[in-house]
């Protein structure tokens, strides 16, 4: 009997000493722990249209090109590329040993069909137009309708060599090949799927450093390291854990008690933690804006535009309500996005336009009343709902019912996701929205605002514009830099002055607490936000 005991007593401790080691194990994983507080939209890169979702599709999916911790353009599926002389023909080399996490390779067919399937009419994206910005070969004749996709400039030579055709040159073509639009896809694995496609990690595939594994959605989702990565000896950690806390309070009690590592801060809390060593400052390039539906009789008068331009005091919503690093805006091409033929930042030598000043604001908004014979209005802003734009939409209206007396402002919270839905509709009056950067030039703002662009929230449309926003892209002044330059401030003072298609509000500037254990987390204006390939957690 006792060594029967004995026996039982040597399995039980083999039994237990093995679940030991598994939750050892496991607990000795290194997962990246952050908080957003807003949710993921879409893990279909042609559907996406937020900074979180293409972030996400970021970590589990490479293009051609990716871009290193400075921003600068570094090889990715393709290992190289070749460009004519004239700059209208680029051949990418595609690295053999890239797969995806079902095991097929990837090839330039993935890339052929996924630039087709985005300028297909059909799908609809919100962000073919940055096919067209690429110029590639027959871009708006595909998005358009006037010809099918098979004629869109971009051919498979071979499994491994891609061949591109562009109209005229576009001197940031290597950049834009960095954006989530211009990723691969799978055409076997997209096509079973169907309706289905990239709604559940299982209708997912990977070729990045990572591959989703969990997607709650409204509670947050995670990312597993992709053991088929091509590159996959150079990723460190374990994975991404994304948690969706709209509270930035209760995000920041997480990070205390030490379940998450890094959590955005809102106005209140930087005050709190301004000594903390956890306390980290990023600039960001999205720009923060009202959009005026030009379908609403009121915003239809350009006056009673330009009053809304100038009635918000900016600065106080920055130094305020943000408390963050944010700044104000009265442009709509931020600081710090681009630098031009003459080495300078584009904002550094160019104007401010809508500049806040009630007395201004006031005399617009008395010639908008007279011309649309109107001496009471009521107007409804939608905004995303969470914390700090709840307290600006609510100082925003506000600062219109003071400053533009007889207007009357309702407040309509919305999640992003249906506030954006409104916006494309139309169904709104007057907005407020953002918009990040997609690669380091002026017209990634300013293209935005072209007739018929889905991102052109207002519906503005202006034929001086369309023209200046051609020339700058495809027309004579694509391939002369100083001249387009200059275009494109005029085309921004033409938008945001003179036609005051869009209100600015202010450039946004985040402020984090970030576990210090934290290493070489890469952050970026432009593009993607955050990259987590070479990051690493230390011990």
């Amino acid at each position: 009997m006792k060594k029967h005991l004995s026996l039982v007593a040597f399995i039980m401790a083999i039994i237990f000493g093995a679940v030991a080691c598994g939750k050892k194990a496991e607990t000795s994983k290194k997962y990246f722990r952050l908080a957003k507080d807003v949710e993921m939209a879409s893990m279909d890169h042609h559907l996406a249209s937020d900074g979180l979702s293409f972030e996400t599709i970021g970590a589990t999916i490479e293009g051609l090109y990716g871009v290193d911790g400075a921003g600068t353009p570094i090889p990715a599926i393709a290992e190289s590329y070749e460009v004519s002389e004239d700059g209208l023909n680029y051949t990418f080399y595609l690295r053999k040993e890239a797969k995806w996490s079902n095991g097929d390779p990837v090839t330039a067919k993935d890339f052929v069909f996924a630039w087709r399937r985005l300028v297909d009419p059909v799908i609809a994206s919100e962000y073919n137009f940055i096919m067209d910005i690429a110029s590639v070969k027959n871009a708006s004749k595909v998005i358009s309708g006037e010809l099918k996709t098979d004629e869109l400039g971009v051919k498979a030579v071979d499994d491994n060599t891609l061949e591109v055709n562009l109209e005229v040159p576009v001197p940031y073509f290597i950049s834009l090949m960095s954006f989530p639009s211009f990723f691969p896809m799978n055409e076997k694995f997209v096509t079973e799927k169907g309706d289905q496609y990239a709604m559940t990690p299982d209708d997912l595939l990977a070729n990045g450093p990572f591959k989703m594994v969990e997607w709650n959605r409204g509670y947050g989702f995670k990312l597993d390291k992709n053991p088929d990565y091509y590159d996959a000896s150079s990723v460190k950690i374990d994975g991404v854990d994304i948690r969706i806390i709209k509270d930035n309070q209760t995000a920041a009690l997480k990070f205390e008690k030490n379940e998450l590592d890094m959590v955005k801060l809102s106005a209140e809390l930087v005050d709190k933690y301004k000594s903390n060593e956890a306390l980290t400052k990023m600039p960001a390039g999205y720009l923060w804006y009202m959009a005026p539906n030009f379908k609403n009789e009121i915003f239809s008068n350009v006056n009673a535009r330009k009053a809304l331009s100038h009635a918000v005091n900016k600065q106080y919503i920055v130094d305020n309500i943000m408390n963050d690093g944010s700044t104000s805006a009265d442009f709509i091409v931020p600081v710090g996005l681009a630098t031009g033929p003459d080495a300078k930042d584009f904002r550094a030598t160019s104007d401010s336009y809508t500049k806040y000043d009630k007395e201004k604001a006031l005399e617009y908004w008395n010639k908008a009343k007279s011309e649309l014979k109107l001496d009471k209005m009521e107007i409804e802003l939608v905004f995303d709902d969470f914390e700090s734009n709840k307290k600006i939409a609510e100082f925003v209206q506000s600062e219109l019912q003071v400053n533009l007396p007889g207007l009357m402002v309702s407040l309509k919270a919305q999640p992003k996701k249906n506030r954006l839905a409104l916006m494309r509709s139309g169904d709104y009056d007057l907005g407020l929205t953002r918009w990040g950067p997609d690669f380091a030039d002026p017209l990634t703002y300013l293209g935005m605002f072209e007739t018929g662009n889905p991102t052109n929230y207002p519906q503005y449309s202006s034929e001086a514009y369309d023209k200046m926003i051609f020339d700058v892209s495809k027309g004579e002044l694509a391939s002369k830099p100083e001249a387009r330059w200059e275009m494109m401030k005029t085309a921004e003072k033409l938008l945001v002055e003179e036609d005051a298609a869009v209100a600015p509000l202010y450039q946004r500037g985040y402020s984090f607490l970030k576990n210090p254990k934290i290493k070489n987390l890469e952050y970026h204006t432009v593009g993607i936000s955050f990259v987590y390939k070479n990051m690493t957690i230390e011990d």
